[in-house]
């Protein structure tokens, strides 16, 4: 089985577009992270891929680090200008530590945390990272309780397809998000990240993150939780 990074390395440039759609500054995701974001200096964004919401972030903090396995995923998001120069990192999540990163006033990763490992020891990792005062916010993909893994499912490919349409109004980024997730290497990728499904996320988030505010369906296929370090 192939490690993470090679996927993406593989499918750095269809995601790049897949991702566009769902950072556009007009997308429900993206409105939805504006709102929660606490005043502050230093951000994280992990699992940043091609760095849309760096570019975001930096808008707002005035250091931004973004950290991904992909060296390819990074390559793009380097080319993009931002407010403030932002300090890319290829690295595992699971190897942040405060000792060596130190605090963030925010802790963010959108649509990759499952890919990242268990829940359980994914999300106390990026929860040490939160500065007192600090919030970590998390948008992840998630399955309804009950269905079929998304690589067994041959309409799931079409379903995500509708959603971004319906976001954007894209037909050629709907097309994109379709041929993505039909890619062979993506089969393979999901094969071996199964999304949570939405009880799953809540009970494993809510054990992880005491306090958390859990929304469910922020767009289909895709919860979300915030936790403020108080």
């Amino acid at each position: 089985m192939s490690a993470p990074e090679a996927y993406f390395d593989d499918l750095a440039e269809l995601y790049e577009r897949f991702t566009a759609i769902r950072d556009a500054a007009t997308s429900p995701v993206r409105s939805w992270l504006v709102e929660q974001l606490p005043a502050g200096t230093r951000a994280l964004d992990v699992g940043c891929g091609g760095g849309n919401n760096c570019g975001m972030l930096a808008d707002r903090y005035d250091e931004v680090v973004g950290v991904d396995l992909s060296q390819k995923m990074l390559d793009i998001a380097a080319t993009k200008p931002t407010r403030v120069p932002v300090r890319y990192e290829c690295r595992n999540a699971t190897d942040l530590t405060p000792e060596r990163d130190g605090l963030f006033d925010l802790v963010m990763s959108v649509n990759a945390v499952f890919h990242m490992g268990p829940a359980d020891e994914v999300l106390p990792v990026l929860r040490a990272l939160v500065a007192p005062g600090g919030r970590l916010v998390v948008v992840d993909v998630t399955q309804p309780d009950g269905a079929a893994a998304p690589s067994e499912q041959s309409a799931y490919a079409f379903e995500t397809g509708k959603i971004i349409y319906d976001v954007s109004g894209d037909v050629e980024a709907a097309c994109d998000s379709v041929r993505m997730m039909l890619h062979p290497r993506w089969l393979q990728m999901s094969a071996s990240a199964m999304p949570l499904t939405d009880t799953e996320f809540g009970l494993q988030y809510e054990k992880a993150l005491p306090g958390v505010r859990i929304t469910r369906d922020l767009i289909p296929t895709m919860s979300a939780a915030v936790w403020d370090n108080a």
